[in-house]
């Protein structure tokens, strides 16, 4: 559905809807205790909130996640979802709940390990690996051949997982036994059809019996943490890509997207619908394609009707193992390992909501992973803006020292005592002093607060016989400083 209500909405010409593995990975644990019923209704509520989202113009709340908050989260994410599927890769069966349950699993079950479904799992990942790197491969050269050439390894290169899946589901059809336990483990049967047009559940029933096992209350509270995360993570991929894909020639409506997206969502979950956002790799897959306008969700959502109403008999062989090597190849790059060193050249403080997101996604879950990184980084940014730099020059002549005080950042309400310390303990140092210059030239912004405390360094300095002279005030602090009425501070502006 994702597809047809973004042609209505969207404004990203080739940006493709659709299920994403981040999105898979943040409602992971709730489906995996609750049932695919969990997701339908986490589709309806994260559409929902984006709605909401997008028509108050609320996205400036994802301002607040960091990029390195982003990159761990989405590392942790990578490696949670790549350990989900080590249990195919190695044709075992055990259940697992988080990364390190996962990798004890396996060791514990690494006896049972089977031969045939261990050398398909590993033989497409290579594969698929392998044919990524193709797609880097230029083919020089402006002949007609050049150019088939080139064709064929884009072709190659981007529709690698479907290569895999098909050659792999060829394999186990040429050597399934019905007589043998040694068969590949397969994917069997899938309903073929579509969903009938429903409202989303509310309440957890046991499609058996009909029992309620979770109500509306009871589920709100169950899935409290993927609720609120889901449409965050889907807005930050969808407007990351929409923009990525802009590239500086149209400029992107972020409310727009939003809404966009939001709207996908609702209406998708009325048809028991997966999340979904915007992919990268199908976005991809479309710009190089030449696609000109969102109308190309539409023909993609056509070909899924189609195959699910049509095809998912053929499905019955694919390879559990293969499905894993294509899930693990998704995912794998996107362990963003490369931003470690620019953010140890650049700014090292940002390394550590990074660590912080990164480890706890991975040891105490994905969702407590972004909301501990997301206030690690908010306490950072409040610590400098309680902490700024402060520099202070001193004059001395005979008749007494000259005490210039530079304030390098804007000073809010934080920094008020520390600010009120610093000058206070660097008077105290002299023995006499006769001026007290603020030079306000860094400082952009001023509030009540810390305009209150200049107010009483001044009148507190007067009192003394301290001339105090604000100089280098700019427009927006000079209309603090007026407000609060400094009557012992002779102000001079920029």
């Amino acid at each position: 559905m994702g597809g047809f209500v973004y042609a209505l909405l969207g404004g990203t010409r080739s940006l493709a809807i659709g299920p994403v593995a981040l999105l898979a990975i943040t409602i992971y644990p709730s489906v995996t205790k609750f049932g695919p019923q969990v997701a339908v209704f986490l589709c309806f509520t994260s559409g929902l909130i984006e709605l909401i989202l997008g028509l108050f113009n609320l996205g400036f709340f994802l301002d607040f996640i960091s990029l390195a908050v982003i990159d761990g989260f989405t590392s942790a994410a990578a490696l949670t979802i790549s350990s989900t599927q080590l249990k195919s890769l190695f044709g075992l069966n055990y259940k697992s709940d988080g990364f390190l349950h996962a990798i004890v699993q396996l060791f514990r079950n690494i006896n049972d390990v089977r031969l045939a479904d261990t050398i398909m799992g590993m033989t497409a990942l290579v594969a698929l690996f392998g044919m990524r790197a193709l797609g880097r491969v230029k083919v020089s050269g402006f002949s007609t051949k050049s150019k088939i050439i080139s064709k064929l390894i884009w072709f190659v290169s981007t529709a690698r997982n479907a290569i895999c899946v098909f050659v792999c589901a060829g394999i186990a059809v040429a050597t399934y036994d019905a007589e043998s336990d040694g068969n590949l483990k397969l994917i069997g049967n899938i309903t073929s059809g579509l969903p009938p047009f429903d409202v989303p559940p509310f309440q957890l029933t046991n499609v058996t019996t009909g029992e309620i096992i979770l109500s509306f209350p009871e589920l709100l509270s169950a899935t409290g943490f993927s609720m609120i995360i889901l449409p965050l993570v889907a807005i930050l991929e969808a407007v990351a890509i929409a923009k990525a894909f802009a590239g500086g020639k149209k400029k992107v409506d972020a409310s727009q997207e939003i809404i966009a997206i939001g709207a996908s969502n609702v209406v998708g979950s009325f048809f028991s619908s997966f999340p979904v956002t915007g992919s990268f790799s199908r976005t991809a897959v479309n710009e190089a394609s030449g696609v000109q306008t969102p109308i190309s969700g539409v023909i993609t959502s056509i070909i899924v009707i189609l195959a699910a109403q049509f095809l998912t008999p053929y499905f019955y062989y694919i390879p559990k193992a293969s499905l894993a090597a294509v899930i693990v190849g998704a995912v794998i790059v996107m362990v963003e390992y490369h931003v470690i060193m620019p953010m140890w050249r650049t700014k090292k403080s940002d390394l550590i909501p990074f660590a912080t997101t990164f480890f706890s996604g991975l040891l105490f879950g994905l969702e407590l992973g972004i909301i501990v990184g997301t206030f690690v980084h908010l306490f950072m940014m409040s610590f400098a803006n309680a902490r700024p730099p402060i520099e202070i020059g001193v004059t001395r002549k005979e008749a007494g020292a000259t005490v210039v005080v530079q304030p390098r950042e804007s000073l809010v309400f934080p920094a008020a005592d520390y600010f009120s310390n610093i000058v206070k303990k660097a008077i105290s140092k002299e023995e006499h002093v006769t001026t007290v210059i603020f030079d306000l030239a860094y400082v952009n912004r001023l509030d009540f607060a810390t305009a209150k405390t200049l107010k009483g360094l001044s009148d507190n300095f007067a009192s003394s016989n301290i001339e105090v002279l604000a100089i280098n005030v700019m427009p927006k602090a000079l209309e603090v400083l007026e407000g609060i009425q400094p009557k012992n501070m002779n102000i001079t502006i920029s």
